[in-house]
């Protein structure tokens, strides 16, 4: 019953009547009339592109009035209608299915499954609390590797559930809520969990021990777990050898999922923890080369002899790992640092000198005491030297030595010019991030309302569309991506275009007409042939007339 739940292990008449259901929904959809979502234009020539895009470089507040306050009324559709125009992304890259989505439907659904990886991190963080505290360092680093390996395939399928227009859109999505639970589990929630008092001690359960128990485990466990997928492990040995039918057989060797986005976040989440805690730890950057290395050469490995092929999106995951995380690694790393400086020697102890503490008792022997664990001790003895209780761990920002109460200093004057100048150095670092990452985006936010904001991007390559057609230069051809199909589900009639257009092409049905080997995979044949031009997509080709086909 919970298999028949989840969509598996299905009567012959369950099937047969969701196919009935099925099409019955089809005859009804393909009476409905639908609007326009896109359009997508290609031109033959990159600076034909660049010119029209400057052309109806319109600001937002003509797109929304539809009105022309200092366009061109030549570049209006139809001499009436302001155009959205803007640079696609690759043909690869669009997500069809979404393109009618409203922008307040895919946000709604961002935030949920938001709120949902919020709640991961913290069951996580608990989980992890508790082993560190009651069971080992080894345990809670091997937890730790394992939970940062497994969850981003959970967050996945919770992004399955978004909507996204493009690819490059819903990598964005995959790439925060993944680094989201990385860095809070790796760095933020280990430094919490962590007692103030055990931060520079030599013990399995301090910080140090911790920190090069998770470092190595990042370096030697995260490969092998990536190496040894569960998953591809089940698809080649379980359930291909039970397939019924060769293409389920095909289907199980179709290789691991991979995604650009994760593998960018085990780079910044290393990049954090190197920073954060190598004032505790000056070992952990030859560790954190040794675990990227390591990380490198498997990936490379899996990704030329195992993964299955990505979609195409180009720079945007980079770019975006660049501006915002890369750059936040390093200054919640230098933020980390300055505390670590600051708050040395992590004792919550201030010396008594040359007077200052009047009145404490002179004993040096005390029976009875209570740490801050709850452990008592029958009895201790204290130097001649006396001590008062100070408060090292709860500073403000920045962290310099005018941030200590007047009474509760502990800084030595070397310290005290040390985080002087790391913590202003802290100031200027959040500054520069702020202007950077945040700052710009916002203002460049704001002049689009009122001006286009549209520029080239790159040099001219000179090229011709239509001289790499087939090679290099391919089409927006409406496709889904559909489980449990080896190829993409054409969504458009391809009668009057090049199919050198479409990137993929099947080798199981050669044909002598190449129009018609895409027949089987495309979906115009499920709906009447009055209904197809209203329902699906319409494509048309215009090639120049000098690469023109004739007999």
């Amino acid at each position: 019953p919970l298999l028949r739940a989840l969509g598996f292990s299905l009567t012959e008449d369950v099937i047969w009547k969701r196919v009935k259901d099925t099409n019955t929904k089809i005859k009804e959809l393909e009476q409905k009339e639908y609007d326009v979502s896109a359009v997508f234009v290609t031109f033959e020539t990159e600076q034909g592109q660049r010119t029209a895009l400057e052309a109806m470089n319109f600001s937002q507040v003509e797109v929304l009035t539809n009105t022309a306050i200092t366009a061109d009324p030549s570049a209006l559709f139809r001499g009436n209608t302001v155009l959205n125009c803007c640079e696609a992304a690759d043909p690869d890259a669009i997500r069809w299915n979404d393109l009618k989505c409203t922008t307040f439907e895919i946000c709604i659904r961002q935030l949920l499954t938001f709120g949902v990886t919020c709640a991961l991190v913290g069951l996580s963080g608990y989980v992890l609390f508790l082993t560190r505290i009651k069971v080992s360092t080894t345990i809670f680093s091997i937890i730790l590797s394992a939970t940062n390996s497994l969850v981003p395939m959970i967050v996945r399928i919770l992004v399955s559930y978004e909507k996204h227009r493009r690819e490059g859109a819903m990598q964005a999505s995959l790439y925060v809520k993944v680094t989201l639970f990385r860095w809070m589990n790796a760095v933020i929630v280990t430094w919490l969990i962590t007692p103030f008092l055990v931060t520079l001690g030599e013990s399995s359960m301090d910080l140090i021990s911790t920190i090069n128990a998770t470092m190595l485990s990042e370096m030697l466990l995260a490969p092998f777990l990536r190496y040894f997928d569960i998953m591809t492990l089940l698809d080649r040995h379980y359930f291909a050898p039970r397939a019924k039918t060769e293409a389920q057989m095909l289907s199980c060797f179709k290789g691991g999922w991979y995604n650009l986005a994760e593998r960018f976040t085990d780079l910044t989440k290393v990049l954090l923890l190197c920073i954060f805690y190598s004032p505790f730890y000056p070992f952990i950057y030859f560790l954190g080369a040794a675990t990227l290395f390591m990380q490198y050469w498997m990936d490379k490995f899996l990704l030329l002899r195992s993964w299955q092929r990505a979609p195409t999106v180009g720079a945007d995951t980079p770019r975006f790992s660049r501006r915002y995380f890369s750059t936040a690694a390093i200054v919640i790393g230098v933020i980390g640092a300055g505390y670590a400086y600051a708050r040395s020697p992590f004792t919550f102890l201030c010396s008594c000198q040359d007077g200052d503490c009047v009145g404490l008792t002179d004993s040096t022997t005390f029976t009875n005491v209570s740490l801050l664990n709850s452990t008592v001790l029958e009895s201790v003895e204290t130097p001649t030297e006396g001590y008062y209780f100070c408060d090292q761990k709860y500073l403000g920002f920045p962290p310099i030595p005018s941030k200590q109460k007047y009474s509760l200093q502990w800084m030595t004057s070397g310290q005290e010019d040390l985080t002087r100048t790391f913590g202003w150095f802290c100031v200027a670092v959040v500054a520069i991030y702020g202007v950077y990452a945040l700052f710009s985006p916002i203002i460049k936010l704001t002049l689009s309302l009122v001006t286009g904001v549209y520029e080239p991007k790159g040099i001219d390559q000179r090229k011709d569309f239509s001289s790499g057609v087939g090679i290099e230069c391919f089409g927006y051809i409406p496709s889904l991506e559909v489980g449990g199909f080896h190829f993409p589900l054409l969504a458009c009639n391809i009668d009057n275009i090049d199919v050198g257009l479409i990137k993929w092409k099947d080798p199981n049905h050669i044909k002598e007409d190449a129009h018609r080997q895409y027949d089987e995979h495309n979906l115009i044949f499920d709906v009447s042939r009055e209904r197809r031009n209203a329902v699906f997509s319409a494509v048309k080709h215009f090639p120049p007339s000098w690469c023109s086909k004739t007999e």
